[in-house]
């Protein structure tokens, strides 16, 4: 029987049948791939006091799909506008510990004009960059995220 220790909107934390801390996402969450004339958008996004560079990402609301999920958290946080969207994968974050429902969507942004940072959820700056230079961010140790790093595996598997 599951020992349910707290439960928000996004996920329950619980104690499986085997005694097994788990954390499960109730509606899943999107890692997004802003792609700009060849380019890529990364947030500087502050956690926890840690500013990350890192792909936006978020929960999917119920009944939302992966892809509308993907668009919406592209608005809310870049204030964007994909032109077109589809999905690059599945990622599994912690197999031990979380049961996922998370997708890579990469997602066309041709009109950056209107770009607005979400600053009430710690988005701090955003950078347009080749893909080139974004492995050389990771080379670098700038980019530590693990979403952002799996779905830069992703991208690199689907070129």
């Amino acid at each position: 029987m599951n020992k349910i220790i707290v439960e928000n909107q996004y996920v329950t934390v619980f104690f499986n049948e085997s005694g097994h801390l788990r954390i499960s996402q109730k509606h899943g969450g999107v890692v997004v791939i802003p792609e700009c004339n060849g380019k890529y958008a990364l947030i500087q996004h502050s956690r926890n006091g840690v500013v990350l560079i890192e792909f936006p990402r978020g929960f999917t609301e119920n009944g939302e799909s992966h892809i509308d999920g993907a668009e919406r958290e592209l608005r809310e946080e870049l204030n964007l506008v994909s032109v077109s969207s589809y999905l690059l994968g599945e990622l599994v974050t912690d197999s031990g510990l979380i049961v996922d429902n998370v997708r890579a969507v990469i997602c066309e942004v041709k009109d950056t004009s209107q770009l607005s940072l979400q600053s009430s959820e710690g988005v701090i700056g955003c950078d347009y960059y080749t893909y080139d230079e974004v492995i050389e961010l990771v080379k670098n140790g700038k980019v530590k995220d693990n979403f952002t790093l799996a779905s830069l595996m992703l991208l690199q598997a689907n070129r």
